[in-house]
């Protein structure tokens, strides 16, 4: 499937570069020698641009962003997105350098990769898999968070609603559940809680109302709360204690990501559908 916010092209940076020294033989000259450059100099592009490619290249800086055009690359600001990451990616796959840090901060450190950790270990779950089922299948999805987390749920519902439809942020303080009047069949709604401690009032009160109506129930919380399992359809939880002024979100963020990859990865063609239109109507837009 495409990378949704790491690229705006519809080719993985693999991909394009393959089409281009396949290519390479059969491309008008000019093109061919902006193709030869950008092959042989790929780890520093990221500091030239289309006017110093065009010039080591010893063609018009139009022809550069032709070629590019012709391997389905919206020009050389999407191809370099597409070279941060993968770059960024084989980075990535290095263990941390902590030797440097202070004794306080490695402990830290270590207590949120073990948090990753964590959440990465609940991926062959009983509770992992229901949660990913309930939030693919269900008609209409409601997520909602509270208090220090609401921006984390409202993030989470955008997110997720390029993955699949009918999926709504749900705020029982402003619409006191006017989105749950209409009579909806049992079944066809799921709710995607996020809460941490120490926990909103209403945040019990909500799953027992969506339980009574039918909903299935998937909540996503920290290592403190002891109610959740005999609440919730599937509980996820996300150890939060690193030694922060606050409580970390790192883990809840790792595991709201992985759920919308996996509900995205359950209906592949689907998926990538929504998100060619996305592109498609975000670009029309002139935002990026």
């Amino acid at each position: 499937m495409p990378e949704g916010f790491a690229s705006y092209s519809d080719v993985s940076v693999e991909e394009l570069l393959s089409k281009i020294e396949a290519e390479m033989p059969n491309l008008p000259k000019q093109e061919a020698r902006v193709a030869q450059y950008l092959l042989l100099n790929l780890e520093s592009l990221s500091f030239e641009t289309g006017a110093t490619i065009a010039q080591n290249a010893g063609v018009s800086e139009i022809t550069v962003g032709r070629l590019l055009r012709r391997f389905g690359c919206a020009g050389l600001k999407d191809f370099k997105l597409l070279l941060r990451q993968k770059y960024a990616s084989a980075r990535g796959a290095l263990p941390p350098k902590t030797e440097d840090l202070p004794p306080q901060w490695r402990d830290q450190l270590a207590k949120e990769v073990g948090a990753l950790q964590a959440v990465y270990d609940q991926l062959e779950a009983k509770d992992f898999e229901l949660a990913v089922r309930l939030l693919t299948t269900a008609e209409t999805v409601y997520v909602t968070g509270f208090q220090t987390v609401r921006g984390l749920a409202e993030d989470t519902a955008r997110r997720l609603s390029l993955a699949r439809s009918r999926v709504r942020y749900l705020s029982p303080h402003d619409g006191m559940l006017a989105e749950w009047i209409e009579d909806t069949p049992s079944g066809s709604c799921a709710l995607l809680v996020i809460d941490v401690v120490p926990y909103a009032a209403e945040c019990r009160r909500l799953i027992e109302i969506a339980k009574g109506r039918g909903h299935s129930c998937v909540m996503v919380t920290d290592e403190y709360c002891h109610w959740s399992a005999g609440s919730a359809d599937a509980t996820l939880t996300a150890p939060s204690s690193s030694g922060l002024f606050l409580e970390s979100t790192i883990g809840l963020t790792a595991c709201l990501g992985l759920l919308t990859h996996h509900v995205a990865e359950s209906r592949p063609a689907k998926g990538s559908a929504r998100l060619k239109e996305w592109k498609r109507m975000s670009q029309k837009l002139r935002l990026f």
